[in-house]
């Protein structure tokens, strides 16, 4: 992967720009009620934008921050954080169907591990679908370690890293 060729980029679900652009993306992503279900099984298809972000982004829930990943100016990933006391919380993570594969979703991943030990941070949490196998190997080769079952299907991992 050309590290040149992607870039990250904070946006904001308070920003109105920010959810034009992203409803956009991703009602063209969540075409497939299976992508939907796997990215956020809380919500139904069609895919509603304003229930992703009622259900997933409210200011009660915590500071969330919300990281693309960009090629070429065109958004191609997605992942979100919250920070919770003394944990960052993962979800939400999504690669454009034909940019899957390319080591996209482990640089953002990576991303937010970096930015958990400059908060001083050592716990990384995150829910994922038990039918979602890819996505469970990749978060065993950045060692995260099944904790517990969730509701939706869903299986909590959890990491824990020294600074080192």
């Amino acid at each position: 992967m050309d590290e040149q060729e992607y870039t990250l980029e904070e946006i904001s679900y308070s920003q109105k720009e920010d959810c034009r652009i992203m409803e956009s993306v991703f009602s063209s992503w969540f075409q497939n009620p299976k992508t939907l279900n796997l990215v956020s099984p809380s919500l139904t298809y069609p895919f509603r934008f304003k229930d992703w972000i009622s259900k997933n982004y409210s200011e009660k829930r915590g500071k969330i921050i919300s990281i693309i990943i960009k090629k070429e100016g065109w958004i191609i990933g997605h992942i979100s954080y919250r920070i919770e006391e003394k944990k960052f919380h993962i979800f939400h993570l999504c690669i454009e169907k034909e940019y899957r594969e390319l080591g996209l979703a482990k640089k953002l991943m990576k991303e937010i591990e970096k930015r958990s030990l400059i908060n001083n941070i050592n716990t990384l949490t995150l829910n994922v679908m038990t039918k979602n196998k890819k996505a469970i190997n990749l978060y065993k080769k950045l060692g995260y370690k099944k904790v517990g079952d969730n509701k939706f299907k869903s299986i909590k991992m959890e990491k824990h890293h020294e600074r080192g």
